[in-house]
Formats: C-alpha cells, structure tokens, sequence
C-alpha cells in the first residue's frame, strides 16, 4: 500500500513540475468567458502541415519535413481577443526563472521568443505575438529536443507555405 501511494505521489508531483508554458497560462489566466482559447495540434495535422511546405526555389526536401516532426512532441497555439496588452505583459512575466529569452528584445516589440533548455537541447519555445491593431494575442507552445538545426530551419526561411 505505501509503495502505490508513494508512486501515485510521485506521478502528480512529476505531472505538476512537466507541464509546459500553455498549460500553466490557460491555468492561470484563462477566463470562464471563453476569451482566452488554446488549440493543441495533433501529429497528423502537424504531419499535413510539413506537406503543404516547400523550399524556397519550390524544390521539396522530404528530409526537412521527417526532421522537424521528429524533434517535435507537442504544440499548442493559444489565442486571447479581450485584454491582448495585459495578458501579453503577463505572457513575458510568466515563469521568468525556467525561461529566457532566445535573443534580448528591445523594449515595446510585440514579437517575442523565448526558450527552456536542459544542456544545449531547447525542450520548450515560447512565441508571442500582439496585434494591437486586431487586438490579438497569440501563444505559440512548442516542446520537444530541438536543437541548433532546427532552430536554423525555423528561422531561415528554408521552409515557405504554397
């Protein structure tokens, strides 16, 4: 009986510590009204995702795909259209002590990226987005073992929508 009750101990506590960024924001900031939405993506639509995607000079590389996907676990797109500013102040306060920034930002930039890594490894990316033309914040989530590679695709543009 105490060796249940310690492993059940031990899963809730591992459950509490492991949740990523989305979770932790929809838990603490999430209003009943429906204002403040997450969507998590699925492995089939991430999957349909890297088929729409192409090089830039319209070449397809089927290795770039299969690479992503496979440092990627989980990701999660969160959307608020009420009270976009403050939750994107809250959004760059949250956990400040488990993530940093990928690159210092200027103060007043309504894009910001920022990281949790374990070594060289980043296990989590965080992407804010205020629009306060449309009065829309947007939460990208994304966890997994992503390294320099691929943060390079990401931000070089190898990948472009059709």
């Amino acid at each position: 009986m105490k060796r249940v009750l310690c492993l059940l101990l031990i899963a809730c506590s591992i459950h509490v510590w492991g949740q990523d960024f989305a979770s932790k924001f929809m838990e603490q900031c999430a209003k009943e009204d429906g204002d403040i939405q997450c969507q998590t993506v699925s492995p089939i639509m991430m999957e349909k995702l890297m088929d729409t995607m192409t090089a830039p000079d319209g070449d397809r590389d089927e290795e770039v795909p299969e690479y992503l996907l496979s440092k990627l676990k989980s990701a999660r797109i969160i959307t608020a259209t009420k009270q976009s500013e403050k939750l994107f102040r809250e959004a760059e306060e949250k956990n400040k002590n488990r993530f940093s920034p990928l690159v210092e930002n200027q103060p007043g930039q309504n894009n910001k990226v920022f990281v949790r890594k374990h070594d060289e490894v980043i296990r989590e990316l965080i992407v804010l987005n205020l629009n306060p033309d449309e009065k829309t914040l947007t939460i990208v989530n994304l966890t997994g073992d992503m390294d320099d590679r691929f943060m390079k695709i990401l931000s070089s543009g190898k990948l472009k929508q059709d």
